[in-house]
């Protein structure tokens, strides 16, 4: 996710509801940007009582909290990383205007990443056997 981010544009957000997660992703991109020499913009923000509320059970408190901290980064940003999964539900409600910055959530990225790393077999070219240790 960070890689993509930092490839995808010169201004990146991350987007966090703890400070906790909000440092780590912050250096995660930072890090990517180093490896592949450039010098974005970073922005890091903390959603202030998202987690509270989710904690609360309260996931529409932290999704509209969620949707306004994204609103306000937006404006500055051509790709917001949301550093948290419990994030990643209000995505499709970032997806709405034109010329929107890129976003980034870790489920998807994380999926993504994955299945690059080992990709699927065709079942009609590779049948699946007892024997086979790789497929027990």
């Amino acid at each position: 996710m960070a890689g993509v981010a930092v490839e995808s544009g010169d201004r990146i957000g991350v987007l966090a509801t703890l400070s906790a997660t909000l440092g780590p992703t912050t250096r995660l991109v930072r890090d990517s940007a180093e490896r592949r020499n450039k010098k974005p913009d970073i922005t890091a923000r903390i959603v202030d009582g998202a987690f509270q509320a989710l904690r609360a059970g309260d996931r529409q408190l932290h999704d509209s909290l969620v949707l306004a901290a994204f609103s306000e980064l937006a404006a500055d940003c051509d790709v917001i990383v949301l550093a948290q999964a419990s994030m990643a539900r209000v995505v499709d409600h970032t997806q709405g205007e034109l010329g929107g910055p890129l976003v980034l959530a870790s489920p998807d990225s994380g999926m993504s990443q994955l299945s690059s790393l080992f990709p699927s077999h065709d079942s009609s070219t590779a049948p699946v056997t007892e024997k086979d240790p790789k497929h027990v």
